[in-house]
């Protein structure tokens, strides 16, 4: 552009000074006339380049403008998401304090089904034993009338109570002759009901025994029971259903001060265990439920 300047300088300075033929003129002006118009051309083109600058600034502008309104829009998305987490965070805490109460609650409805059905085992038990009591009194009615025994459920247990005269005499393990037909009407009502399990029980007052066959009370009490068991089962009675135990004078009936309460105390029972099955579960704890 500066070496087209200097020329057309010259061209006029030539003309000025008539220094030139017309040839040359004329070449002078049609380099003139190419210079115009690549000066045209070069203005057209800066114009469009300019043209085009600012489109791109703007198109520059606008993406910019769009880069903002995005990060706008992702710091945006970034505290809903952070908010999302933290009550997604919050909803897993409450649905495992949820699912813990849920498991506890299952765990006590478990128990409880268990409880029920532990209850239903022992009011059928008791219904049973009721039952067997009724039997027991109806079979031995006579007997009870005429005082040789007693029948009670003492503490749940079923309890057929005899006293020492009427089975044994003072210091003795040898049961009587009217002791033995006692001990045989009642080893038949026990025949009946071979499913359950009995237990001798002898007992004693507390004057002490001491001689060559007996040390003390206990070996009196155990030897008693003892000496039933064995003919309750010369009688029929199944010896896996039956069981012997002393306790001396440590389970008394009544106070040993007085002549009557230690007649109550010497005495043989017979006592109906209850059914193991049952006992061997864990008995219900109602107040868990609570």
């Amino acid at each position: 552009m500066r070496l087209t300047t200097v020329s057309i300088l010259c061209g006029v300075m030539l003309l000025n000074t008539g220094c030139v033929t017309t040839k040359t003129h004329e070449a002078t002006l049609q380099e003139l006339e190419n210079t115009r118009a690549a000066l045209g051309s070069a203005q057209k083109t800066i114009q469009e380049q300019q043209l085009q600058i600012k489109k791109n600034q703007e198109e520059i502008k606008r993406y910019n403008d769009e880069i903002n309104a995005l990060q706008t829009k992702k710091k945006e998305l970034d505290e809903e998401y952070h908010r999302l987490e933290s009550s997604l965070n919050t909803s897993r805490s409450e649905l495992s304090d949820k699912q813990a109460k849920l498991q506890e609650l299952q765990a006590k409805l478990n128990l409880t089904e268990k409880q029920l059905d532990t209850l239903r085992q022992i009011e059928a038990e008791t219904q049973k034993r009721n039952e067997i009591y009724a039997h027991f009194v109806d079979k031995l009615q006579k007997m009870i009338d005429a005082g040789k025994l007693t029948v009670s459920i003492e503490n749940g247990r079923l309890v057929i109570n005899l006293p020492e005269d009427v089975l044994f005499p003072t210091g003795r393990t040898t049961i009587s002759t009217g002791g033995t037909e006692t001990l045989k009407e009642i080893a038949d009502v026990l025949k009946e009901l071979p499913e359950r399990r009995f237990q001798i029980e002898g007992h004693t007052d507390t004057v002490p025994i001491h001689n060559d066959r007996f040390a003390s009370n206990w070996e009196l009490s155990s030897g008693r029971a003892l000496t039933v068991v064995h003919l309750m089962i010369d009688e029929g009675v199944m010896p896996q259903n039956i069981s012997a135990a002393g306790y001396g004078e440590y389970q008394p009936r009544a106070d040993n001060a007085t002549k009557e309460g230690k007649a109550l105390n010497r005495r043989i029972e017979i006592v109906m265990l209850p059914n193991l099955d049952i006992l061997s579960n864990e008995l219900p704890n109602l107040t868990q439920t609570q």
